[in-house]
């Protein structure tokens, strides 16, 4: 830890912010981790409200489960006219390194010698195939509880968009909500890759269209497109690399041949 990062989140893993994986769900790290780009940016002197997030790179190393107790420490990693900021959330009780997170902002410069980071080198993640088969995996209207303090969609409520979304598609190729209970397996996210092109309002209508850009033999990777319905434009793209775990071990474990099997179809090629 380097003093140039400080403290801007400090809370807990509620139960009812856990998923079906029994760990924190990932929308509620983004509202943490929204929460804490707020108070970093109020305390640099800067209105936060005239900040766009336009990308967003998260490791996921270790769980948190529902009782834990966590912290976000926030700094300057990269300055100029799209500075980026980093977040480092730590599981309070055991000092573990849970996440971390890179946010690229744009609309406000952030001067100042940016700090030390020693984060994983973001990977350059090849776009899904042109052979890839899209499906429809989620279809909603932007609500109220989705914004953020300057009523446009925030982090917590665009990544809540696509988490259910993500179980819709996966369900397409065979890890249905049935599969995952009766096998005691689930789908573990450990990396998130987000590209944002604009920000909805409430009452937007939205949805989301989801394929498989990589297969491997116990990971999948995903890539989901909120879409705004009306406009027919994208609203922003999600990277998600996941792993088949076994909510016993606490392991990734191999994908059984017929999910394989669909992934590759849905993959195309």
């Amino acid at each position: 830890m380097t003093s140039d990062f400080q403290e801007t989140y400090r809370g807990d893993v509620k139960a009812w912010e856990c998923d079906v994986v029994e760990h924190f769900t990932v929308a509620y790290y983004y509202e943490k981790f929204e929460a804490a780009a707020w108070r970093y940016l109020r305390e640099s002197g800067v209105d936060p409200r005239t900040a766009r997030t336009t990308d967003c790179y998260t490791r996921y190393h270790a769980e948190l489960r529902k009782g834990d107790l966590f912290h976000i420490e926030t700094g300057l990693i990269e300055t100029g006219l799209r500075p980026v900021i980093a977040h480092r959330l730590f599981n309070s009780d055991t000092g573990m390194l849970c996440t971390t997170m890179e946010q690229t902002l744009d609309g406000i410069p952030l001067k100042g010698s940016p700090a030390e980071w020693d984060g994983p080198a973001r990977e350059e993640r090849a776009p899904a195939p042109k052979s890839a088969k899209w499906v429809r995996a989620g279809t909603d209207v932007v609500r109220p509880s989705d914004l953020d303090w300057t009523g446009k969609l925030g982090l917590g409520g665009l990544i809540h968009q696509f988490s259910g979304s993500g179980f819709h598609a996966l369900a397409t190729i065979g890890m249905s909500p049935s599969y995952l209970r009766e096998n005691r397996r689930g789908f573990s996210t450990f990396e998130f890759q987000i590209e944002m092109d604009h920000w909805p309002e409430g009452g937007d209508l939205v949805h989301v269209e989801s394929t498989v850009a990589h297969v491997g033999s116990s990971s999948i990777r995903m890539v989901h497109r909120l879409v705004d319905t009306t406009r027919k434009k994208r609203l922003a793209e999600l990277s998600q690399f996941g792993v088949h775990l076994d909510l016993d071990a606490r392991k990734p474990t191999r994908l059984p041949e017929n999910i394989l099997e669909q992934a590759r179809a849905l993959l195309g090629g």
